[in-house]
């Protein structure tokens, strides 16, 4: 065997021994995942408090919520919603969110309801993941403030 192999078969054996140990309680650990990469604690997400209704106010925490559009969202909706990445697995490229014309016809409910349930929850690609069970109702209401700084809506 040429010795790369041989140092690749050594590794991911020694990394698989070095895992086996905490695959047995590792169903409520993080996975050394960091902090806000996790999603809610259990019970509290949006789709287990209010099966994603939106309701009162439903623009939160800008600052917040850019933190979390970075986190999760920009790999296809980009830095600025102008969804200026390229993304394979999609079937349609995001809309643009910083077009002000575009962003004025979406009420702050459909983009509630797109985050919570999805792009299928809201007649568009399958490929938007839904995060009502990842995400609490002001995490989503922070992240349409920030999206909505996109386009001044």
């Amino acid at each position: 065997m040429p010795p790369v192999t041989v140092k690749l078969k050594l590794c991911a054996l020694l990394c698989v021994v070095a895992l086996l140990p905490g695959l047995a309680t590792a169903q409520d650990e993080s996975f050394g995942l960091p902090e806000g990469m996790l999603g809610a604690p259990a019970g509290t997400d949006a789709l287990s408090t209010n099966n994603c209704g939106p309701t009162g106010d439903l623009r939160g925490d800008p600052e917040n919520g850019k933190e979390l559009h970075y986190k999760h969202c920009v790999s296809c909706h980009g830095l600025t919603g102008e969804a200026d990445v390229v993304v394979m697995h999609m079937d349609e490229t995001p809309r643009d969110q910083s077009d002000p014309e575009f962003m004025k016809t979406l009420p702050d409910s459909y983009l509630y309801l797109a985050i919570c349930r999805g792009g299928e929850g809201v007649g568009r690609s399958f490929v938007m993941s839904p995060w009502g069970d990842f995400f609490t109702d002001q995490e989503i209401k922070d992240m349409i403030a920030w999206i909505r700084t996109f386009s001044d809506t």
